[in-house]
């Protein structure tokens, strides 16, 4: 038995130890089983180089089965499994067939009211969402959306004023070494192994909801260099109710820390007014923004915006292809932007989400390939998604953006599409 794998087995000892013994002399014994089935089929032509010669275009199709065990062993006693499978099918390049990794996506133990305290403790695996991801919301970059989780700690306190503060500490890694994966492909996770911990709070001042949050990071940026990346973030994200209907959504955060004996000094934040109009066919309209610091040509002070744990498709599905070359996917950075964004019901199960993002940088970017522009223009970003549901248990939706390239990109850069198709079916089921 390797030994990453008894560590894991280990950790599964004390998990059952802890079930047990925080188990009464009558439990519930209630199983819930899901399973999720989603099938997509994704395409774009250039989005990564904006250079339709370079060929960097591709369809194909993405398949993900997930199966999952949650039992309810007592009132406050749970225990999570959910085991995951995606595989991708490529017609364009053409690329053989691999079934890809079956491995663990969730495995926790969650004890409620913990020594009759208003204290929730989970541990082991899990997807951890805070706010509306902006700081933490995606533990594993590169393995796209076919998982999310952390291994982590975390404790979940209700407070008597009706908030709640969460601390945690947790773990990412750049390869899933910590539970056996069946027909492994070395799969990459992440750049680097990368832990955190962090303490957030959610609450209310009078009609004002208020999050505050402090995260600090790690992560080992060089195999003969340990956690040569630290940097602490201080925010918080405030939700104004400025009038019937009229929502004002803001959030900032502050980053100091140090990569490789450089400091880092950094600002990122967004904002949304949401306007709920609810008539027969528009029901919302939001206007919003984002900034995000980038690095100025000389600066021995690092003013790029390293996201946290929040390397995901939060504002565009297609862009983080994009920044694929200044930064690595996902990896939001010297970016601003305002956009507009009309919510539309067709009928009674489907709707159209339409945005339109005007996107520029806060630093013209000197390099001479990528993007290898003179100006701060990124460029015009069109979103459409068309959301439907056909059953309680089958949905499904249709994007399609569009990116047109400004003087941020060098001369002759293309404009591209990307497209997707999903149906997602659901289903669950419990036993006594």
């Amino acid at each position: 038995m390797q030994l990453k794998h008894f560590k894991s087995l280990s950790l599964l000892v004390i998990f059952f130890t802890l079930l047990f013994s925080f188990l009464p002399a009558e439990s519930k014994n209630n199983l819930t089983i899901d399973f999720s089935e989603r099938f997509r089929v994704v395409s774009w032509d250039n989005p990564i180089t904006l250079d339709s010669s370079k060929e960097s275009g591709t369809t194909f199709t993405r398949n993900r089965t997930s199966l999952g065990f949650k039992w309810d062993a007592s009132k406050n006693i749970e225990f999570y499994f959910k085991a995951t499978n995606e595989f991708r099918i490529y017609f364009n390049p053409e690329k053989d067939f691999n079934v890809h990794e079956i491995f663990i996506d969730n495995l926790y133990l969650k004890i409620k009211n913990i020594f009759k305290l208003p204290v929730t403790l989970t541990l082991g695996r899990q997807n951890i969402f805070l706010g509306e991801g902006f700081i933490v919301l995606d533990g594993s970059t590169y393995d796209g959306s076919r998982s999310a989780y952390f291994d982590a700690v975390r404790a979940d306190i209700d407070l008597k004023n009706g908030g709640k503060l969460s601390l945690f500490t947790l773990f990412a890694q750049r390869m899933d070494e910590f539970f056996p994966v069946i027909n492994s492909r070395d799969q990459l996770m992440n750049e680097n192994d990368i832990r955190g911990y962090g303490i957030y709070y959610q609450g209310k001042i009078k009609r004002t909801g208020l999050d505050l949050y402090f995260l600090n990071k790690e992560t080992d940026i060089r195999d003969n260099e340990s956690w040569a990346l630290k940097v602490n973030t201080f925010g918080g994200k405030a939700i104004l109710n400025l009038r019937k209907k009229l929502n004002l959504t803001v959030e900032s955060a502050f980053q100091k820390g140090t990569l490789d004996n450089r400091k880092i000094s950094s600002f990122g934040g967004h904002f949304h007014l949401d306007l709920d109009i609810r008539n027969r066919t528009l029901k919302k309209a939001t206007v919003g923004g984002i900034y995000l610091t980038g690095n100025a040509p000389g600066d021995e002070v690092i003013r790029g915006w390293p996201p946290p744990f929040s390397r995901w498709p939060k504002w565009s599905e297609s862009y983080i292809y994009t920044l694929i070359n200044e930064g690595g996917v996902a990896y939001w950075s010297n970016i601003s932007s305002v956009y507009m964004t009309f919510l539309t019901k067709l009928f009674k199960n489907g709707s159209i989400s339409t945005t339109l993002n005007l996107l520029s940088a806060p630093k013209i970017d000197l390099s001479p390939d990528f993007p290898g522009g003179s100006g701060c223009f990124r460029g015009f970003l069109l979103i459409n998604m068309f959301n439907f549901s056909i059953s309680k248990t089958l949905s499904g939706h249709f994007l399609w953006e569009y990116f047109k390239p400004g003087n941020f990109y060098f001369n002759g850069a293309e404009s591209y599409n990307w497209i997707r198709f999903e149906l997602m079916y659901k289903t669950k089921s419990r036993r006594n």
